[in-house]
């Protein structure tokens, strides 16, 4: 009854603690009964049951209480296993977000420089517009001049024709309307002149937006040019790695290791083969020093023949480098 179990078991629990009380109550009421009774005879035999009763009482008790602790242990470590397996499933949806996130805001980071890329694009057209349209203003400006000025100077030189004409009067009047004539004929042949400027100005400004537009075009070209090239070279690039893996691989499945090879031993190969992928030679470059090795290597490579087809057509080479490193 005082097993260091049992008073664990009493400290840690008030109910297991409030039995036992209660068990030596009761038998020290037992006792008491027994020792103030001196007139009755007791067999010895029963002091004895009642003292039994007590143990196994007591004993069952500790059970009972090591069975409670067992049972919640376990629930315990349950609820422990639990809170670990939402606790992963937490940071592994933690995780996700995050990823999830960091792809939205690439995304958006592309489509604003796309956009930024558009707007520029868009200001430069529209500052080559404002200019040829100042352009066309301040020539359509600097011809309205001209023609102002000549028409003072016309006017200033009828007003002094006229003053002189006054004493000449009738014989100088066929001289005027010849004269008339001449200034009509010029005043013609400058606004042809100016018509003319006008529409070599309108030819020009037409042959320079069609070359800028020519120009973007060109880029615009070159660029979606150079970006199929790249997306076609990383293609070659990973088909060419899966091809070389798929030869490896039938290689490895075809060596039989020998009794000196280890996990740090490797072989640079290189592969001759036909169109049909039959070997037709096997070099090895930079090797380890076992001889039993680099010849199981290269009988390996034979007893692969004929080599996997390539997944593309455009990844097919005669000859095929690779380094084999034993998965031992």
């Amino acid at each position: 009854m005082s097993s260091p179990g049992l008073l664990h078991e009493i400290k840690t629990r008030p109910l297991v603690l409030l039995a036992v009380i209660a068990g030596h109550f009761a038998l020290m009421v037992m006792l008491g009964l027994n020792l103030s009774n001196t007139m009755v005879h007791k067999p010895a035999g029963a002091e004895k049951k009642i003292v039994q009763a007590v143990a196994v009482d007591a004993t069952q008790i500790e059970a009972e209480a090591r069975k409670l602790k067992q049972v919640e242990e376990k629930k315990r470590q349950q609820a422990l296993a639990q809170e670990r397996k939402i606790k992963q499933q937490q940071e592994k949806a933690k995780q996700q977000l995050a990823d999830e996130q960091r792809r939205l805001a690439e995304l958006k980071k592309k489509k604003a420089d796309e956009q930024k890329n558009l707007d520029a694009l868009k200001q430069k057209n529209l500052a080559e517009k404002k200019r040829l349209e100042a352009e066309k203003k301040k020539m359509a400006a600097e011809k309205k001049e001209q023609e102002r000025k000549q028409a003072e100077a016309e006017k200033k030189k009828q007003q002094e024709l006229l003053a002189q004409r006054e004493a000449e009067a009738e014989k100088k009047r066929q001289q005027e309307l010849e004269e008339q004539r001449q200034a009509e004929a010029e005043k013609k042949k400058q606004q042809e002149l100016a018509a003319q400027r006008k529409a070599e100005e309108e030819s020009r400004r037409k042959e320079e937006a069609a070359e800028l537009q020519r120009k973007l075009a060109e880029e615009e070209r070159m660029e979606e040019a150079a970006r199929q090239a790249a997306e076609k070279a990383a293609r070659l690039q990973t088909l060419r790695s899966q091809y070389v893996r798929l030869i490896e691989q039938k290689v490895e499945r075809n060596w039989l290791r020998p009794v000196t090879a280890t996990s740090d031993m490797f072989c640079e190969i290189i592969v001759t083969q036909t169109s049909l992928g039959d070997v037709i030679d096997v070099i090895l470059k930079k090797c380890v020093n076992d001889l039993a090795f680099q010849r199981s290597i290269e009988r390996a490579v034979r007893k692969a023949s004929p080599l996997p087809p390539p997944p593309s057509p455009e990844v097919f080479d005669r000859e095929i480098h690779f380094t084999f490193r034993p998965n031992i």
